[in-house]
């Protein structure tokens, strides 16, 4: 374990000299990295517009350059659990992100993690190196549809992946139990959840659109596999993040909302093997702050239900500074509610990145804290 982590900062620094200096897209149009994120990594209008448009400028608005596709993003992580009384410390990632137009109506994403590392409910270190974040293509078919197929995120009006605290919201984390599987890892891929990623296909149709690109009433049905996309690296990887994929659908979400500017409204439903979840969603910006709030409920194989709610709030005082806090309960839990404040640092916000984030975890018997820097270029 020690000669992983070593290997770990080793590829960080290595990495760093390869790459350094900029984001790809910051690289590409010339542009700081708070051109398009409130506070990295949440996106502001213009961000919104430029994901709306395919990873695509205005036209004849910034010029692109000839650059390496390529960004990294590297991250050093402290936890401390309260219940079990453990302090840990480990680079939690290296990924590698690109992303762009490959025609004019052909967009990609990738996200793949060369280092990955996290802690298990028993706090031991779980190496999960080569798995891929996120690995899709988008196939616009007109100025109404498009077609997303890989591995994304299930939940697209809010995207867990830009949040600013370094755990999820309950109410989009929370997830119910699919068949039983052979395996213990295609059992765990057979769940789902509204911030999971799987492979998966998903129709998108657009009316109504506003002033702005991103604007507009979405309806998006995703059909989701069991499985993950992995290149494993290690041998512990190779049994965790093991390459998987089930030809059989898990069932389909269906999700609706209205977005206007950064504020939205929408809900979800997802139903399949005997089991659904259904989930409402609003953010709203006033001022400073960015508001959000998620609720829901879900019905397990076990005719268990359970109820879930998220609400938190984003308060950016500085360029370089935002506070957040969210308060999360699940009825399933029986441990009451959790309350999770968290501070975020990022400089200097130019064409590359330094963050720091601080979130404490408070809930009755389960509490605990965690610090990561991160190093974005």
């Amino acid at each position: 374990m020690h000669r992983r982590i070593v290997f770990g900062f080793t590829a960080w620094l290595l990495l760093g000299q390869l790459i350094w200096g900029v984001p790809y897209f910051a690289r590409k149009y010339n542009l700081r990295c708070v051109s398009c994120h409130t506070h990295p990594p949440n996106l502001n209008q213009f961000g919104q517009d430029f994901f709306a448009r395919g990873y695509r400028m205005q036209e004849g608005t910034v010029a692109a350059h000839k650059t390496i596709p390529v960004a990294v993003w590297a991250s050093q992580r402290l936890e401390y659990k309260d219940p079990l009384d453990l302090t840990k410390s480990f680079p939690n990632r290296i990924e590698l992100i690109s992303g762009g137009e490959i025609t004019d109506k052909i967009s990609y994403f990738a996200e793949w993690r060369a280092l990955s590392f996290e802690t298990t409910a028993s706090g031991t270190l779980r190496d999960r190196s080569g798995r891929f974040e996120d690995l899709f293509l988008v196939f616009r078919l007109d100025d109404t549809f498009s077609v997303t197929a890989g591995q994304f995120r299930m939940l697209s009006q809010w995207d867990a992946s830009r949040r600013l605290s370094l755990s999820t919201p309950l109410a989009f984390s929370a997830g119910i139990g699919g068949e039983p599987a052979r395996s213990s890892r295609i059992g765990s891929l057979r769940s789902f959840s509204l911030e999971g990623r799987a492979p998966a296909l998903r129709l998108t149709a657009v009316i109504n659109r506003g002033a702005h690109p991103a604007d507009g009433w979405y309806h998006e049905f995703t059909v989701p596999f069991a499985g993950e996309f992995s290149a494993p690296l290690t041998d512990e990887a190779r049994s965790t993040a093991s390459f998987e994929l089930e030809a059989r659908p898990k069932g389909l979400l269906y999700e609706t909302y209205y977005r206007v500017g950064l504020n939205s409204l929408g809900g979800s439903f997802f139903a399949g093997d005997d089991r659904w979840m259904g989930n409402l969603t609003g953010q709203r910006e006033i001022g400073r702050h960015q508001i959000y709030a998620s609720l829901g409920t879900a019905r397990f194989r076990s005719d268990l239900q359970d109820f879930r709610l998220s609400v938190g709030d984003y308060y950016f005082p500085r360029n370089w500074l935002a506070l957040g806090a969210r308060l999360d309960h699940r009825s399933a839990d029986r441990q009451g509610p959790a309350f999770v404040p968290h501070v975020n640092f990022h400089f200097p916000g130019e064409q590359y990145t330094f963050m720091l984030v601080v979130e404490p975890f408070l809930q009755k018997n389960n509490s605990g804290v965690a610090v990561e820097l991160s190093a974005v270029f």
